[in-house]
């Protein structure tokens, strides 16, 4: 490993990024503060992995957790040591396909039987983009009994749209399923010890490294299936930040990583050094949060503040006219709301560059396909017209309604007060012009990113915790301690 660190393009790394990358431990966990160059680490541990061993055919794979993670990753080794870094069997891609991998190696090897009979599966992100789904408490769902899938349902306590008893039966026999369906077998399929054994064989056979980003994002079965795979003899480097573990909603658990850690027998190194603070006012108070020391935030106006960021979407909708959030809400399936997010999406597209965070979710809601998006866009851009000229709102909503139902098979129910809300607060942005809104983000679509001049708005809870010291065990403390690292120069209140 010596020799090619010579010669690919290290020079830009510092001694520790050189260190973490290249170390030949086959056990590593890098603890990565913000700025530090984790992506970067990973990029070149990955080339270094990759051509270490060229007559091992076995695979290096790195795992993120969303899309445009592994697309970042794809794009920084590819930059670092070529295209055919990542010629097949080497491979970038997110975690759920490797646990479809795991489970389609069950299938193929007669281990698990799906209905039907199948061994390869079309799987989907989502079942709305494809059947129509009810608003109920009866969620269908597959279960493993012996070895043998069966589909069944339960019930939920919180309602979410699902597809009917009739359609899941259908998909499934048809060898159609989503991530979370692949997942559910998985886990309960790992209860046996011998299908632990199969799994083992499998990646010893098809894969000789793992590289893990964000590791304080995984779940339970994320971090099953990394054991698995360090019990199969692979390298395993796992990359991530305590600090940054924010999604415990989601299932993560970063309260699990440790014990992976210590079974896994990994050593640690630390990248300490961050690029990211231009001054030292933000150096000092990124200092102060990881150390748990007491710390305040001057408060100021939106004047020079690139955006602004809170925990929730609706404090942001709360804070100033000028502040123009990227969500209503968390996508929740309904209809009317999802018409609504695409017409954010007009006005979020127009002023930012940037799509609503929802409006795939929004699309997938309405059937709309890409086309049908296209075409809607004219009609879209002339309701948020009438709509900067108009208070009138439930003609403008009317007017957006009819617009949807040109395109979209779906229908949208009846006028509901949160609609005309809605309609409120894009007029309310609409009154001023574009150069003087504010993108208005989630601590959770924040992480990741950087900008010279972040705001954020902190509650009284946020102000005590700050004078005490961040606690790293607490989930809120945490979103703080995101937010308040994405800044360049200067973190703000308001």
């Amino acid at each position: 490993m010596t020799s090619l660190m010579a010669e690919a393009p290290l020079d830009g790394l510092t001694r520790e990024q050189l260190i973490a990358a290249g170390t030949p431990l086959p056990r590593l966990y890098i603890e990565a503060a913000p700025g530090s160059g984790k992506t970067t680490v990973s990029a070149y541990r990955f080339g270094l992995q990759r051509f270490a061993r060229a007559n091992d055919p076995r695979a290096v794979v790195a795992v993120s957790f969303t899309r445009s993670a592994t697309a970042e990753l794809r794009a920084r080794v590819r930059a670092a040591w070529g295209r055919s870094a990542i010629n097949p069997p080497h491979r970038i891609v997110t975690l759920d396909t490797v646990v479809y991998d795991l489970l389609a190696h069950l299938l193929r090897t007669n281990t698990l039987r799906w209905p039907g009979g199948h061994t390869e599966l079309e799987v989907l992100d989502t079942w709305k983009a494809h059947y129509p789904t009810l608003y109920t408490a009866r969620e269908p769902r597959v279960e493993l009994e012996g070895r043998r899938i069966l589909t069944t349902y339960s019930y939920r306590q919180v309602k979410s749209n699902y597809p009917t008893q009739s359609d899941f039966d259908t998909a499934v026999h048809e060898g159609r399923c989503t991530h979370d369906n692949v997942r559910a077998i998985l886990e309960q399929a790992l209860e046996e010890g011998e299908i632990i054994d199969c799994l083992i064989d499998y990646f010893a056979t098809t894969t000789r490294s793992l590289i893990v980003d964000e590791i304080f994002d995984a779940n339970s079965l994320d971090l099953a299936v990394v054991e698995i795979a360090s019990q199969a003899g692979l390298n395993v480097t796992v990359v991530g930040d305590p600090w940054q573990a924010l999604y415990g909603f989601r299932g993560a658990r970063p309260d699990l990583v440790p014990t992976l850690i210590d079974r896994a027998n990994m050593t640690t190194r630390q990248l300490t050094t961050s690029f990211r603070w231009r001054t030292p006012e933000q150096e000092q108070l990124a200092t102060a949060l990881r150390r748990s020391e007491s710390t305040t935030v001057p408060s100021s106006t939106l004047d020079g503040v690139d955006v602004v960021l809170a925990r929730e979407w609706k404090p942001l909708w709360n804070t100033h006219p000028r502040v123009l959030p990227l969500a209503f809400r968390s996508a929740s399936g309904n209809t009317q709301e999802a018409a609504s997010t695409l017409l954010l999406n007009q006005l979020t597209h127009s002023a930012f560059g940037e799509h609503a965070t929802y409006a795939a979710d929004a699309a997938a809601t309405l059937r709309l396909d890409d086309d049908a998006r296209a075409r809607l866009e004219p009609r879209l851009d002339a309701i948020l017209a009438q709509l900067a000229d108009s208070d009138d709102l439930p003609t403008v909503l009317a007017n957006l309604t009819a617009a949807i139902a040109t395109e979209s098979p779906v229908r949208i129910p009846s006028r509901h007060r949160h609609h005309i809300e809605r309609l409120q607060q894009l007029r309310a942005r609409l009154l001023h012009p574009f150069e003087d809104l504010v993108l208005g983000l989630t601590t959770h679509q924040a992480k990741g990113r950087e900008w010279d001049t972040v705001a954020v708005r902190l509650e009284d809870s946020d102000r005590r915790a700050l004078l005490r010291g961040l606690n790293r065990e607490s989930e809120d403390h945490r979103k703080l301690y995101v937010a308040l690292t994405r800044a360049r120069r200067q973190s703000l209140a308001v």
